[in-house]
């Protein structure tokens, strides 16, 4: 009689632990559902602003004008004729992988396993393609990018070397203009989902939704936890930028009428273009004029999103915060006098992999915005 009431609460005592048990897991679990999902938002736009970046000009532009030769037959000794994507890279109208475009050239088999190093072009030997020092844009492979004013789509060199008209120069900047009008609309979407998402009233606002979506608790004690991840992220929003362009030139042979041996003379634009302003170029994202180029942020914003962690193996924003437990059992048992200060607490780690060559999560292939755009950002978690 005696033995079996002691038993009898000594398993009830085990069901009332595990009950607070079963609410720190259910705890637990919405904290690292929560920061996923948080993370997942970063994740999104910085795949997508590299491929804006990146891989979308580079097909774009080889693809529309890789089988498209400029003829210098008759116009110069010894014409070695060229395609209007290699003279349009040449002169940094668009980067290339390896900073580097040959006619022909095939890229796909050279990214395999390895970072996407598209970027503004270099000649063999490391010094710029450019054809005249105003183009020259190998700056813009900098973080951060730098470009030149004005920018010359077309050199005269061009029009004296091949049957270039300028009717020709025309169209092809309009088109150019109208690609890079196109990306930075779409990165400036891009940027105000993120905003929209992460720095909205309230914000976090996915992350706390989740949170209180699997706990049934007050959805203000969820901004504790979205406290936490802006106080180790830091001001990722405000640290996005673009670079635009505010001036161009190009030039063309403009036909001057007649039969004469000469019919075509080289002429550029005059005075320069003043470029429009585009999508992605006005506050906060870029100055409020010019036409979109790259977008960037610095490299430290994306180290602190892998920041080393613990003994260096595991990379990511290390976040705590309190829990709603119950404040008492059935034997009346006070937690919260048995926690003591500030009571339990929930902690998980969260990252985007891939940003470092050391660790067991490393492939040596680093993900990037700008140089180097590798859509390669994922998100990894360590409750």
């Amino acid at each position: 009689m005696l033995i079996f009431p002691t038993l009898f609460l000594f398993v009830y005592l085990i069901y009332e632990t595990a009950k607070l048990s079963r609410e720190k897991i259910r705890h637990q679990f919405a904290m690292d559902a929560a920061a996923f999902i948080e993370m997942a938002n970063y994740s999104d736009f910085l795949n997508r602003s590299a491929y804006v970046n990146g891989a979308f000009p580079m097909r774009i532009f080889e693809e529309g004008y890789a089988s498209f030769p400029a003829n210098c037959e008759g116009k110069v000794a010894n014409c070695q004729q060229k395609s209007y994507a290699s003279i349009l890279f040449d002169n940094g109208a668009f980067p290339h992988l390896g900073g580097q475009y040959i006619d022909g050239h095939t890229p796909e088999t050279t990214i395999s396993g390895s970072p996407w190093s598209i970027e503004y072009g270099y000649n063999s030997d490391g010094s710029p393609t450019s054809v005249g020092p105003q183009s020259d844009r190998t700056g813009m492979n900098n973080n951060p990018p730098q470009s030149v004013e004005p920018f010359t789509l077309f050199s005269l060199n061009d029009a004296n070397h091949f049957w270039h008209s300028y009717e020709l120069a025309t169209e092809i900047y309009k088109l150019w203009v109208q690609v890079y009008s196109l990306l930075g609309s779409v990165e400036d979407a891009q940027y105000q989902v993120l905003t929209r998402l992460t720095a909205g009233s309230p914000a976090h606002s996915f992350l706390q939704k989740s949170y209180w979506l699997n706990t049934g608790d007050s959805p203000s004690d969820a901004q504790a936890l979205a406290g936490a991840f802006d106080s180790q992220l830091g001001p990722f929003n405000s640290s996005v930028h673009s670079l635009c362009q505010q001036t161009l030139v190009y030039c063309g042979n403009q036909h001057l009428g007649g039969t004469g041996l000469q019919p075509y003379r080289p002429e550029c634009t005059s005075p320069v273009v003043q470029l429009q302003t585009s999508g992605g170029c006005e506050a906060p994202l870029g100055s409020g004029s010019g036409l979109f180029q790259v977008v960037y942020l610095p490299q430290s914003m994306i180290n602190n999103l892998s920041a080393q962690h613990g003994a260096g193996l595991y990379p990511g924003l290390s976040l705590s915060m309190n829990w709603n437990y119950p404040a008492q059992n059935y034997f009346n048992v006070n937690w919260t006098q048995q926690f003591g200060g500030g009571g339990p607490q929930l902690h998980t780690t969260i990252s985007l992999a891939g940003n470092s060559n050391t660790g067991p999560y490393a492939d040596g292939v680093q993900p990037g915005v700008w140089p180097d755009p590798t859509p390669r950002f994922q998100v990894r978690q360590f409750p």
